[in-house]
């Protein structure tokens, strides 16, 4: 406990996991509990922790020029290019294999392959260049993405080894794959029981008012109020 609260002090929490539930059979004299270390939901961490360190580790150093405003603009640059990538990425984890995120045990089969991302970016750029350029605000972004993509390969893999470095993926025996770790299976369980139930759009007037207030508070959605979510939804 006192561990715990010294732990929450920095915005962090100590995760136990039975290796059993991650489809791990325990071996003789050998504990099988799985120690792993996340953010605090709700909680802000220690200010020795930069959680911007990934925009300058994925900044192209030979394009930013002297300024304020041209520091700004790749600034933004890259938090776009980030977001595409990070999006495609956590399909890759889990839509595209069929996963929910609560199915921690699969994060082995999670796994993503340099050439195939840098092929499917470039090809939904593409899609989305020839589409035109939307109005209002998502035209920022058509703008930054379609300007750019003629490096799409660079983007691809600074991101992928600043997700490296971060511990949210790990290479595999074949060069340029990569599978999701176990840490990052969990976080990501988190965030879906926590955060991802609010986006779900609520099939009563009613409930509204609840969710908002779930959301405020830091509550968990009672179980009975997610599964009617979840019915909603398929």
């Amino acid at each position: 406990m006192d561990f715990e609260d010294f732990l929450n002090a920095q915005g962090l929490s100590l995760r136990t996991i039975d290796g059993v539930n991650l489809g791990i059979p325990p071996r003789p004299q050998m504990t099988n509990q799985f120690h792993i270390l996340i953010r605090k939901r709700g909680e802000p961490l220690a200010p020795y922790f930069d959680s911007l360190w990934f925009i300058d580790a994925m900044k192209d150093l030979r394009r930013v020029k002297k300024g304020a405003d041209s520091q700004l603009t790749n600034r933004v640059e890259t938090i776009f290019w980030f977001t595409r990538l990070w999006l495609y990425l956590q399909w890759s984890f889990y839509e595209k294999i069929s996963r929910h995120p609560a199915q921690i045990s699969r994060y082995g089969d999670a796994m993503v392959l340099t050439s195939r991302f840098i092929e499917v970016v470039t090809e939904g750029v593409e899609k989305m260049g020839n589409a035109g350029r939307p109005v209002g605000e998502a035209g920022v972004m058509w703008d930054v993405l379609w300007k750019d993509r003629s490096n799409i390969k660079t983007w691809v893999v600074r991101f992928l080894k600043v997700m490296e470095q971060a511990g949210m993926i790990q290479e595999t025996s074949v060069k340029g794959e990569y599978r999701q770790t176990l840490p990052a299976a969990v976080d990501m369980a988190v965030i879906a029981d926590h955060e991802l139930a609010y986006l779900m759009p609520p099939d009563r007037e009613e409930d509204v008012e609840t969710r908002s207030m779930m959301l405020i508070t830091g509550a968990p959605l009672p179980t009975n109020i997610m599964r009617e979510d979840a019915n909603a939804a398929n």
